[in-house]
């Protein structure tokens, strides 16, 4: 995968989307964004130090689009797993470790045959106020590296579950999922629905069990214990 490198930048995502229409498996990573963002157009603080990159990825078919969510998620929980760490996966896009948010994951499309990964990762201590989730760092938890190497080994494991079947990739994110059998809270446009999180169905769907009802959801924010009660 080729990989432009920059000091600063707006958007690594947006970057990616300005990269010529033939661009493929080219990622964009820059030191610092002034501005990054999350889902929904959150806010995500963007201090040198961390790893702030955007694949520019060629599909026939948008409709697959959504399995890159969990490719890139256990691409990156593989990557982490390389420097002793024990990630976990949140759905629909999370790596926590611990129950501590430590990378954000943002697919986006050009509405035609580009898809747009941006991963952004804690390396160095969050300081921040008003977040949804507690949050943490490789530096956190005892890792010193640098953003080339993470991005580096990260670019491995995604080419490496690129050539997997989907089935195998969600093989590997069940095995990392975070809160499996456990009460959970999903916000929706249409408002909160508590449940257990009951799994994954085999196109990357949360399964959320209401009793004996079984629902299927495709988007949402997912929170564990009380933080959903808030």
């Amino acid at each position: 995968m080729e990989i432009i490198f920059k000091e600063s930048t707006q958007s690594t995502n947006e970057d990616a989307k300005a990269l010529p229409e033939n661009a493929d498996h080219i990622a964009v990573c820059a030191k610092t964004q002034t501005g990054g963002h999350g889902r929904l157009g959150r806010k995500w603080i963007s201090p040198a130090g961390n790893l702030y990159v955007s694949f520019c990825i060629r599909l026939d078919n948008l409709a697959a689009a959504g399995n890159y969510s969990f490719l890139s998620a256990v691409a990156l929980a593989q990557a982490l797993e390389s420097f002793g760490l024990k990630p976990q996966c949140k759905w629909p896009n999370d790596l926590l470790i611990d129950g501590k948010k430590v990378s954000g994951i943002l697919l986006e499309t050009d509405g035609k045959s580009r898809l747009i990964v941006g991963i952004g990762v804690n390396l160095l201590p969050v300081e921040a106020e008003n977040l949804l989730y507690p949050v943490t760092s490789l530096a956190n938890e005892g890792v010193e590296t640098t953003p080339r190497e993470v991005l580096s080994r990260l670019v491995e494991c995604f080419e490496a579950f690129e050539k997997l079947p989907f089935s195998a990739v969600l093989d590997g994110w069940r095995q990392r999922a975070y809160g499996l059998g456990q009460p959970i809270t999903v916000n929706l446009p249409t408002g909160k629905v508590q449940g257990t999180f009951y799994g994954l169905d085999n196109d990357g769907v949360l399964l959320l069990k209401c009793g004996q009802q079984i629902m299927r959801i495709t988007a949402g924010d997912v929170f564990f214990g009380e933080q959903g009660k808030k």
